[in-house]
């Protein structure tokens, strides 16, 4: 499957929704980037389908924003044949220090919405 998708676009968009505190922004931000038929891996649970999606990020968003953090994308972004790869971090809003850095693989559908996403979150070691 050959591809013309903008990956820096998508995990831009990507991360900005779970930046997003507006639930109804948020809302329509996840149904423009997920599939119908998604599902999302992460090492603590699995979520099927985009209709759950919203509550998945909102309450990540939640979480993490009530404790001070926020995510930032690392304009990285690579791909081909549907599916891509970027990388992130959480960190403090207020210094910028890295709490969590984390890389994601996506598998995108023919129209360029988030099929599969299997996410990969590690703390920062303490050294």
């Amino acid at each position: 499957m050959a591809d013309n998708f903008d990956y820096n676009d998508i995990a831009e968009r990507y991360i900005a929704s779970w930046n997003e505190p507006d639930p109804e922004t948020r809302k329509k931000l996840v149904e423009e980037l997920w599939a119908e038929d998604c599902t999302y891996y992460n090492r603590l649970f699995v979520v099927s389908g985009r209709g759950m999606m919203p509550f998945v990020v909102g309450r990540a968003h939640d979480e993490y924003y009530g404790k001070g953090f926020c995510f930032r994308y690392q304009n990285d972004a690579y791909g081909h044949h549907g599916g891509m790869r970027f990388r992130w971090v959480m960190v403090s809003s207020a210094t910028g220090e890295v709490d969590t850095f984390g890389e994601d693989f996506v598998v995108l559908d023919e129209s360029g919405r988030i099929r599969v996403d299997y996410q990969f979150a590690m703390k920062k070691p303490s050294v």
